[in-house]
């Protein structure tokens, strides 16, 4: 009886040895899920005003190329100010894809956002790719 059993306890290792070789044998390990890539987007110029009031809203523009085709967009913007400076990152995203429209894709004045300011002069640094800034400034006065 023992004998039987160790038989057969052999036998269902080897056949689920068996299925576990079939079935891994279908599938691709070595292919890459291909993943959305994010970047630092080129920007080319900014536009905002020169002087605002405390009580404003800062609205920066921003221009430039995103990428060549379809699968390119704009993702966000990185700001970060910093006693006096205002710090932002333009960030775009690649969805890899084979169906992607020939268009090029630029940023068309998307539009950031900054409250409550201090009094001063602010200086706005736009981080780009290789590692250079675009730099621009403004004065912020008192409201009323």
């Amino acid at each position: 009886m023992k004998s039987k059993i160790s038989f057969y306890t052999g036998l269902i290792i080897i056949s689920i040895m068996g299925y576990m070789i079939i079935f891994t044998g279908c599938v691709k390990f070595d292919e890459k899920e291909e993943q959305d890539t994010y970047f630092l987007v080129e920007v080319d110029s900014i536009s905002l005003a020169d002087t605002i009031t405390t009580a404003d809203t800062l609205f920066i523009s921003f221009y430039g190329t995103i990428g060549n085709n379809g699968c390119y967009s704009f993702s966000h913007f990185y700001p970060q100010t910093i006693a006096d400076t205002i710090n932002v990152e333009v960030w775009g995203k690649l969805v890899p894809g084979e169906n992607c429209d020939s268009v090029m894709v630029y940023l068309e004045g998307e539009q950031l956002k900054i409250i409550n300011f201090d009094e001063g002069t602010y200086f706005v640094h736009v981080k780009q790719p290789g590692g250079g800034l675009l730099t621009d400034s403004l004065t912020v006065v008192p409201s009323g």
